[in-house]
């Protein structure tokens, strides 16, 4: 080669570079040996729901004359309407307690008593991020993990970083500092690790992070795209890549 004359590489360079730039843009795990463990309690979130203004009911009352199933809404005032047993305050009250209430008022065992929640209407978990059609709410269905609420929604896209997830809670009504918590969905996943499946609250707040390929992908020219393609489809999973 001549001085002061450049020689034009050919193709073969490209697959070495785009290796090079992408072991900078995929990163590895995340230590978390320094997060507390979750007591292992088995919680049954519908359970442990409490009604409020304006979720809907579905009341069941077994042996009773003119059997049906009556549907009723908690109203402003915390009461659903139960026909001919009049009006039954039951705004904070579990399942359990609104059954027992009932057939307190009916003058029956709470055996014979039966009551679901029909509509979850009136708390929600938002979600941010790589959601599939977007930023949303869902609803708030009692205190389930986040893995719940996320399998539940069917909210994450083939590009969400599975150990980039954070939950923020913002403690509005304590007044409390908020709190960000980080959830590796790979490691209760893939290691059974459930220190990070956090049980979620009303209003908590769910942000889906980006695979750093995805985010990489994006920026290399669309004609350099296939040959991105076809060496990331050569590379190892990486952990926090899922």
């Amino acid at each position: 080669m001549k001085p002061g004359t450049c020689q034009r590489m050919g193709p073969s360079w490209w697959p070495a570079l785009i290796l090079i730039l992408l072991s900078g843009c995929l990163r590895g795990e995340r230590k978390d040996d320094d997060l507390p463990p979750l007591p292992q309690i088995p919680i049954e979130p519908a359970k442990l729901y409490t009604l409020m203004c304006p979720d809907v009911v579905e009341v069941r009352l077994a042996n009773w004359p003119d059997e049906s199933i009556q549907t009723a809404a908690v109203n402003s005032e915390g009461n659903i309407d139960l026909g001919r047993l009049g009006k039954l305050r039951v705004e904070g009250m579990t399942i359990s307690d609104a059954e027992q209430a009932i057939a307190a008022r009916a003058g029956v065992s709470s055996n014979y008593v039966d009551v679901r929640v029909a509509g979850y209407y009136s708390r929600n978990v938002l979600l941010f991020g790589e959601v599939i059609g977007g930023a949303r709410t869902v609803s708030y269905q009692g205190p389930e993990t986040v893995v719940d609420v996320l399998r539940r929604s069917e909210a994450l896209t083939a590009d969400a970083a599975w150990n980039e997830i954070h939950l923020l809670r913002s403690h509005l009504a304590s007044g409390s500092p908020p709190e960000v918590l980080r959830i590796d969905l790979n490691a209760i996943l893939k290691r059974g690790d459930e220190r990070t499946n956090i049980r979620v609250q009303p209003l908590d707040e769910i942000y889906i992070g980006e695979k750093p390929s995805a985010y990489f992908r994006r920026s290399v020219p669309g004609f350099f795209r296939p040959m991105y393609d076809a060496v990331v489809d050569l590379l190892p999973n990486r952990h926090g890549d899922k």
